[in-house]
């Protein structure tokens, strides 16, 4: 393995709080209840398309609305399945407008400084990503958030450790699709039988496989892991120290 390139969100930092905060905002200013857990807002994000801010929005308005508990739902293997069906049930067109603004809200939150106040670097990442640079590995980072967002969040970690920072203003498709991991792969000239992808959840596990690269996933993220082994990805860590151990 030559290349390694990294996810952000749920890999390199925690933005549940930030996350969570924003969709609780929007849902308030609809005039909305707002029962959910940070982690169970988290862990939706994990979740197929569920990753998408949009879809997102769907899904929580669907459990308010059946009031059921989603962290049960999140819990089972066949979740994607029921939260479909519940936002066939109790979404409609009537709530597109409010979909849509509660998404524009969380968005706007989400790219505030008081949310990026809110993220934070895990503990190993600094100390792994300092020992995988030294000993020969080209680093990189594609995620689905802006450029803004990643230097942000990142800052003091060093982003001169990375070879290729790419966000979605980078790219014409976001994930699931693969482009901004080819992209990365054609700046550095590296082939993807020598390159590996690292992401937290399913929309990850989907992209390094559209790539053609190496899908290795982290349980510090969004995924969880009884749907994460669902996607099959080629390797299943806990942490990136894990990974480190793995490659050093």
């Amino acid at each position: 393995m030559e290349l390694l390139i990294f996810d952000v969100g749920g890999v390199l930092r925690d933005t549940s709080e930030a996350i969570y905060e924003g969709f609780k905002r929007g849902f308030l200013q609809c005039g909305l209840d707002f029962p959910f857990q940070i982690r169970e807002v988290w862990h939706l994000r994990g979740l197929e398309v569920y990753n998408k801010s949009s879809e997102a929005v769907k899904g929580l308005l669907a459990v308010l609305r059946e009031k059921v508990s989603l962290w049960e739902i999140l819990n089972r293997p066949d979740a994607k399945k029921i939260l479909d069906s519940l936002v066939r049930k109790w979404v409609t067109e009537e709530d597109s407008e409010m979909v849509e603004r509660i998404r524009k809200v969380y968005k706007e939150y989400f790219n505030s400084e008081e949310a990026g106040r809110k993220a934070r670097i895990y503990p190993d990442v600094k100390p792994v990503i300092t020992r995988l640079r030294k000993s020969g590995f080209k680093l990189a980072i594609f995620t689905n958030a802006s450029r803004k967002t990643v230097e942000r969040d990142l800052e003091g970690l060093g982003l001169e450790n990375f070879s290729v920072i790419l966000s979605e203003d980078d790219v014409k498709r976001k994930k699931p699709s693969g482009e901004g991991i080819k992209k990365v792969m054609e700046i550095l000239k590296i082939s993807p039988d020598k390159t590996a992808y690292i992401g937290d959840s399913c929309v990850d596990v989907h992209a390094a496989r559209d790539a053609g690269v190496q899908a290795w996933v982290v349980l510090t993220g969004m995924g969880l892991k009884i749907h994460l082994e669902k996607e099959k990805p080629d390797m299943i860590f806990r942490n990136l120290t894990e990974i480190r151990r793995f490659l050093i």
